[in-house]
């Protein structure tokens, strides 16, 4: 995932400025790399958290997931 669009696949809305919407950021401790650190990052827009939606991190796969936060009727 990246914050070019959307996290949400049913969602086509571009990331245009930070304010709007919701960025998630995770850093990793890794072996490779000068600091030993990764981060990853996803964004979902204004529409989509309204909507419900959140994004949880799965660490067993290193990315965001998208969740619903609306509850079963």
């Amino acid at each position: 995932m990246s914050v070019a669009r959307c996290a949400n696949p049913e969602c086509k809305t571009e990331f245009r400025r930070l304010g709007e919407g919701k960025l998630f950021v995770k850093t990793l401790k890794k072996a490779t790399g000068p600091t030993g650190l990764m981060q990853r990052a996803a964004w979902l827009c204004n529409q989509c958290c309204e909507n419900g939606f959140d994004l949880r991190f799965d660490l067993k796969q290193e990315n965001f997931r998208l969740i619903s936060r609306r509850k079963a009727a």
